[in-house]
């Protein structure tokens, strides 16, 4: 007669814990992946979470230009952080800086192509071209933010973050692994 060893019931939770943080992180991963590639295109009405963000710009009006490079958008917030609307640039998966003219026109510069795109405020495209200057070199008068975001969407405002939540889950199956076959040799 062979004895059977069952999992209790509350590893089984954990375990379904980890494979739920290993699917959420690799999901918000690959989906800021396929957005930033324009795969995904979100509505102008859809609010990516944003979490810290450098390179955030103040219109003369006090909306704030916030770009989300890992995501590939604009989004645009009023003056007390309330989202307006974004769209998708085409920045074809790489970084981007963004500047605001005094007339209101956000213009977006690619670093992948030195592609220089001018939106109006709606996220409607007015004109694109290219750029000779190194991406890199441009003055762009931008700050650091941590823009309003709920605490659990934090993980969806950076692939860092996605990926480290699915490590935990990876990291925790495999402390759980180990522990049944400590307790299966244990009982052998």
């Amino acid at each position: 007669m062979t004895k059977e060893l069952k999992t209790p019931e509350p590893a089984k939770w954990i375990k379904g814990t980890m494979y739920l943080l290993i699917l959420i992180g690799a999901g918000g991963f690959f989906a800021a992946a396929l957005s930033a590639t324009g795969i995904i295109k979100l509505p102008a009405s859809y609010e990516w979470p944003a979490g810290y963000v450098r390179g955030v710009v103040t219109a003369v009006d006090g909306k704030h230009i916030v770009p989300l490079v890992p995501s590939g958008r604009v989004q645009i917030y009023d003056s007390q952080w309330h989202f307006i609307r974004g769209w998708n640039v085409d920045a074809s998966g790489g970084d981007f800086k963004v500047r605001c003219s005094s007339d209101g026109v956000i213009e977006v510069f690619t670093a992948r192509g030195q592609r220089h795109y001018s939106f109006s405020q709606d996220g409607q495209l007015i004109s694109s071209g290219s750029f000779s200057e190194p991406f890199f070199s441009l003055a762009v008068e931008s700050q650091s933010v941590v823009v309003p975001t709920p605490s659990l969407l934090w993980i969806f405002s950076s692939p860092f973050l996605s990926w480290a939540v699915a490590v935990v889950g990876f990291f925790g199956l495999a402390v759980m692994k180990k522990m049944a076959r400590r307790a299966s040799d244990r009982a052998a």
